[in-house]
């Protein structure tokens, strides 16, 4: 081979350091991505069912504070997320839900009573507790 003078150029071996060094980084950046799928779809999730839940808790909070529900104990109470139809639950986007009411008269004082709705679906779920004056 002839050489000529100021020829520039890479050698094997360091084009194949820079391709694995690439190919690292490459992997690297999809597990990444991959890792950020699965939490935005975890957080979808919990959105979901946050928002469920505060739209049962806004709806129990709307009754009158003479409401009947409100004076005596109540423990899983399905709550109809479908009043529409015969189903209790809501399905959204391919997930079905379903909330549990807790009512707890006359707690942590007489006149007060606390409230739990639970959400579950899709192998989680979440609850939320408020109280409401009842007189």
């Amino acid at each position: 081979m002839v050489h000529v003078r100021g020829e520039k150029g890479f050698s094997l071996v360091e084009l194949m350091v820079a391709l694995f060094i690439l190919a690292v980084g490459l992997l690297a950046t999809a597990t990444v991505l991959t890792s950020g799928m699965s939490s935005n779809r975890r957080a979808q999730s919990i959105t979901i069912e946050s928002t469920i839940a505060y739209s049962v808790l806004d709806e129990i909070m709307a009754r009158d504070p003479d409401d009947t529900i409100f004076d005596t104990d109540q423990t899983d109470v399905v709550y109809d997320l479908d009043p529409d139809t015969s189903a209790t639950t809501r399905t959204v986007h391919g997930v079905t839900y379903s909330a549990q009411l807790d009512i707890d008269a006359n707690n942590p004082v007489s006149g007060v009573a606390r409230i739990d709705v639970t959400v579950s679906g899709g192998g989680r779920s979440i609850t939320l507790t408020t109280f409401r004056r009842t007189i």
